[in-house]
């Protein structure tokens, strides 16, 4: 059996609507039973950003599969331009997730973020004897999508199955060797 997930801003109104077509067009395409489930995602894109994607992404690294308050708060002390247009976009898309389905902020979680590169504006710095360099602005487009996680649990300091090690006083190491031998005294050369 094949399980085919659908995210969708509505699932309501997706279910409701498509999903018997949806599963028996799939089933007679894959040729076997489909089981289709409708997960609650909304998304927001920024276009024509003016940050480069690979500037953007560095960002994005920063608070990719976090919690959406989490991430806003490391967006917030971020200091990079990037991360204002990352902010407004996170924003706008736990907006819609609000709007969709009335989700709480603080049980959202990033599913995806991309930075796909934008048209490139095209430059010219003047240059000595006549020439002409080229200087690219890179613009971006940012998509940002956030899913239900339901309800966070309480982090401890320490991680699952780890122990506790205490530093125990190793006994010394009993000498096996003979003791070094004394310095002796160098002869004075005559002269």
């Amino acid at each position: 059996m094949a399980i085919v997930h659908i995210y969708t801003c509505r699932p309501e109104t997706l279910a409701a609507r498509q999903t018997p077509q949806l599963a028996a067009a799939l089933a007679q395409r894959l040729r076997r039973p489909v089981t289709i489930q409708i997960l609650p995602e909304a998304q927001a894109v920024g276009k024509y950003l003016r940050v480069s994607p690979t500037k953007a992404r560095r960002v994005m690294n920063l608070i990719r599969g976090k919690y959406v308050d989490e991430a806003l708060a490391i967006l917030r002390f971020t200091p990079n331009r990037a991360a204002r247009y990352i902010e407004k976009v996170l924003q706008s898309a736990a907006a819609n997730a609000f709007e969709g389905w009335g989700a709480d902020p603080g049980e959202l979680k990033i599913s995806r973020l991309v930075a796909d590169p934008g048209p490139t504006l095209k430059r010219v710095q003047p240059r000595a004897q006549g020439r002409a360099y080229r200087i690219l602005r890179r613009t971006s487009h940012i998509t940002v999508a956030v899913q239900h996680a339901g309800e966070r649990v309480a982090r401890t300091g320490r991680r699952r199955g780890a122990t506790v090690r205490r530093a125990e006083p190793r006994p010394a190491a009993a000498r096996t060797s003979a003791p070094a031998p004394a310095p002796t005294e160098a002869k004075e050369s005559e002269g």
